[in-house]
């Protein structure tokens, strides 16, 4: 919070401007969060796809196996191949598609993070703006006051 003081003339306040201008640096600094939960994100996104990964690499060693114990019988052998041929092609489309849905939700977090990111730097900026309007405001008063109390001590000399 930032203190001021009032000053003997006029009832203006009186702010310290270092104290005010920590108060917007501090602000400012509040921004970078979103960023990091945007990096979050994507690292989520990117371990969702390493498991799918994982998951497909499974499938398919599962049906390799499936594969092998099969050799024996040429009619058997040809089932377990167009079957393991379906389970990859399989396990690829269900790949593909988890991977499509993580990138499209890292996406989205991204954005919305930037989005937001970007709406609460505006706010600040606002915010420190009036701030500075008030301030400039005030010390207009006051020089204005003192102008008054230097025109009447010179017409009493």
């Amino acid at each position: 919070m930032i203190q001021s003081r009032r000053l003997p003339v006029g009832g203006n306040l009186v702010v310290d401007r270092k104290r005010m201008l920590d108060v917007i640096d501090q602000m400012r600094l509040a921004v970078p969060a979103d960023i990091r939960q945007a990096s979050q994100v994507l690292e989520t996104r990117d371990q969702v796809i390493a498991e799918a990964r994982q998951a497909a690499q499974e499938a398919v060693a599962r049906s390799e196996e499936d594969r092998a114990r099969r050799l024996d019988d040429t009619s058997i052998m040809r089932e377990a191949q167009e079957r393991s041929q379906a389970m990859l092609m399989d396990a690829e489309a269900r790949a593909r598609e988890t991977i499509a849905e993580a990138d499209a939700t890292a996406a989205q977090y991204f954005s919305e993070a930037a989005e937001q990111a970007h709406r609460q730097l505006a706010e600040a900026d606002d915010y420190a703006l009036a701030i500075l309007e008030r301030l400039e405001h005030q010390l207009q008063t006051f020089l204005e006051s003192v102008r008054t109390s230097i025109g009447s001590l010179a017409e009493e000399r």
